[in-house]
């Protein structure tokens, strides 16, 4: 881990500890026992599995339950969509639900920091089959408040001046961001009216009298208040609207990609504090509304809140698309002419060709959520007494050596053998399983004579 993925941990860590802290009080309070509640921590669908980890390492260490599904991960998209199924949305006034067998729809959760994209389609029973691969990005709607204060408060102050207020006045900074924070929800895609930002006394103190010569020089006379124009406010939007709008068009491409002419027509949901944005809601029916209908749920800005409570008491999702190639190094037996000298290992059972890429999953196979996929392995030597092997990932849909391009490790597993050192070498196999269709990727091992479950330590790579 890098420092600032330890400070970030660190950061976490006490926030979760001291938010786990205040809840309890509540709750127990309420007459329920610590042991009856279960939780849930969301993660944007743009995070790595090493991501996913080090978010397990700040439950672990905030002092969270360890039980087994006692702390459930939820991708954000996912549990947005909990809440938009249940929420009453629909297409139209004549439209099936999102609840309805056969329904497909895509979840564009338009939050602060990043925009994370999943789709689905409804099984027979209701339950939501994930239909394509989860897409997102740092396109957030906090990045036109960065920028704003970066550049056009900037601009407007200069610099002596905006370094002044930052350091003696920051509440009245925010101030004016919370200003353009409340303007911004209301821009239109063919906005032509300016915008204000009345500035704060404090500010006004800090820029005295040539600082608004200075404004009402580029403002037309205007030494109270930022003026935003159209021309500057579409250059705010332009910088992350086009990018969500790519990331949708993906998402649809695979959705039509598998849709027949008799299943319904996609559903585009947005949800996030973002998608109240009527510029963004514009932007999308305008690219999207002869390929799909786009609505907007209730409430879309605690969508994510609201929807993981739904998932952590019901979890609806029965499938989900697999991200890559998911796989383990193994020695497979060598083959002539096809596996490279310096892949060949002489073993007691004959030459072997070392890292070979023995795949459990494929990228885009539709992964039940409760599916287990296990290869036994067996040692390769009698005095070995570990089965230490790395987990890798890949787009490739057929890897043969896990030094392919494209290949990386994501993971390393070490399965002690102490156990099992009794027997000989063929009865101390480890059965390996490995579980894709959660939020999270799960590794458990089995020795398969005499010691039940193999302590398995997985690590995941920053890398990845």
């Amino acid at each position: 881990m890098s420092p600032r993925d330890l400070q970030t941990a660190d950061l976490l860590t006490m926030l979760l500890r001291q938010v786990m802290q205040v809840m309890l009080q509540q709750i127990t309070a309420s007459g329920y026992d610590e042991d009856d509640v279960r939780y849930v921590v969301t993660v944007p669908a743009c995070f790595s599995d090493y991501h996913k980890a080090v978010y397990r390492d700040v439950i672990k260490n905030a002092g969270l339950p360890g039980e087994d599904g006692r702390v459930l991960l939820s991708l954000e998209p996912e549990a947005a969509a909990h809440h938009a199924r249940v929420s009453t949305a629909r297409p139209g006034c004549s439209a099936p639900g999102l609840m309805a067998p056969g329904a497909r729809f895509m979840v564009v959760d338009c939050g602060g920091g990043t925009i994370d994209i999943t789709a689905y389609e409804n099984a027979q029973d209701g339950k939501m089959v994930e239909i394509g691969r989860s897409l997102g990005d740092r396109l957030g709607s906090d990045f036109l408040n960065r920028r704003v204060e970066s550049e056009y408060l900037l601009e407007s102050f200069g610099k002596a001046a905006m370094d002044d207020i930052r350091e003696s006045c920051p509440d009245a900074l925010l101030h004016m961001i919370d200003q353009w924070e409340r303007a911004k929800v209301a821009v239109r895609l063919d906005q032509e009216d300016d915008l204000t930002l009345l500035i704060p006394t404090a500010i006004d103190r800090k820029l005295g009298a040539a600082g608004r010569r200075r404004l009402a020089r580029r403002q037309n006379k205007v030494d109270d208040a930022i003026l935003l124009t159209p021309a500057q406010v579409h250059a705010l939007f332009d910088a992350v609207v086009p990018g969500i709008l790519d990331l949708v068009e993906a998402q649809l491409n695979e959705m039509e990609a598998t849709q027949s002419d008799s299943d319904p027509s996609n559903v585009i949901v947005l949800a996030g504090g973002f998608s109240n944005s009527p510029y963004l809601q514009q932007a999308i029916k305008e690219r999207f509304g002869a390929r799909a209908t786009s609505i907007v749920p209730p409430n879309p800005d605690i969508a994510v809140l609201a929807g993981a409570v739904h998932f952590c008491y019901d979890p609806q999702t029965r499938a989900r698309r697999s991200r890559f190639t998911y796989g383990i190094d193994t020695a497979m037996p060598f083959e002539e002419g096809i596996d490279p000298e310096s892949t060949r290992l002489k073993t007691p059972d004959g030459d072997r060709c070392g890292g070979r890429f023995n795949i459990y999953t494929t990228t885009g196979q539709s992964v039940p959520t409760d599916a287990e996929v296990h290869h036994t392995l067996i040692p390769l030597f009698d005095e070995q007494k570990v089965v230490r092997f790395g987990v890798y990932a890949t787009r490739d849909t057929q890897p043969r050596y896990i030094t392919d391009d494209g290949c990386d490790q994501l993971a390393e597993v070490t399965v002690d053998l102490s156990p099992v050192m009794r027997f000989e070498r063929h009865e101390r196999a480890v059965r390996v399983f490995m579980k894709f269709g959660e939020t999270e990727i799960k590794v458990r091992a089995e020795l398969v004579h005499g010691g039940g479950e193999a302590n398995a330590q997985v690590r995941f790579h920053s890398n990845y």
